[in-house]
C-alpha cells in the first residue's frame, strides 16, 4: 500500500494550481471595469509634489479632443514610419523602392517636426490650444471655438507662411 504522504510532484502541482488561481484572481481584480477608484484625502500633512489622483471628469471636452487627436495623429505617423521601415529593411525591395521609401521617411520626419514647431509657436503667440495637420497641398489648424480673434488669425497665418512654402489659400483654420 502506498502511503498518503504528499510527494514532491504533488506539492509542485498544488503550488502551480494555486499560483494559476492567484494570477486569474489578480487579472480579474485589476481588469474589472466596475471597480471604483477613490480619491485620496488631502490633509494638512500632505507633501507638495506628491502624486495625486486626477479625476478624468474634470478634463474639459476640448482638452480631451486635443489629447485624442494628438494620440491618433501620433499613431498614424508611427504606422507610416513602421511601413516605410519595413520597405527599407525588406531584402526583396528594389533599390528604387528603398530609395523612394527613404525619401518619404525623411519627408515624414520633417513634417512631424514642422507640425510640432508650428503648434508650439501658435500656442505661445495666441495662448490657445491647437492641432496642426500638414500635407503637401494644405495645412489645417484646429483651435477651440471662440478662442481666437482676427488678430490671432493673422498671427497664425503669418507663422505658417514663414515656416512653410504654402500660400494663404492653402491654410485652413477650423474652430471646434
Amino acid at each position: 500500500m502506498k502511503s498518503r504522504i504528499i510527494g514532491k510532484k504533488q506539492l509542485l502541482i498544488i503550488t502551480l494550481v494555486g499560483a494559476l488561481g492567484l494570477s486569474v484572481f489578480i487579472n480579474w481584480y485589476y481588469s474589472n471595469p466596475k471597480q471604483e477608484i477613490t480619491e485620496p484625502e488631502l490633509t494638512e500633512k500632505s507633501n507638495l509634489g506628491e502624486a495625486q489622483y486626477v479625476n478624468s471628469s474634470s478634463i474639459t471636452d476640448s482638452n480631451e479632443f486635443y489629447n485624442n487627436a494628438n494620440i491618433n495623429r501620433t499613431k498614424a505617423h508611427d504606422l507610416a514610419k513602421e511601413n516605410l521601415n519595413e520597405i527599407i529593411n525588406n531584402p526583396d525591395s528594389t533599390k528604387e523602392t528603398v530609395s523612394l521609401a527613404r525619401e518619404r521617411l525623411f519627408k515624414l520626419s520633417e513634417q512631424i517636426k514642422l507640425e510640432t514647431d508650428i503648434e508650439n509657436i501658435i500656442k505661445s503667440q495666441t495662448s490657445s490650444q491647437c492641432l496642426v495637420t500638414l500635407s503637401d497641398k494644405n495645412i489645417e489648424i484646429i483651435v477651440p471655438k471662440d478662442s481666437i480673434n482676427e488678430t490671432s488669425i493673422v498671427k497664425i497665418k503669418s507663422i505658417i507662411l514663414s515656416k512653410t512654402e504654402l500660400s494663404s489659400e492653402q491654410i485652413s483654420i477650423i474652430e471646434i
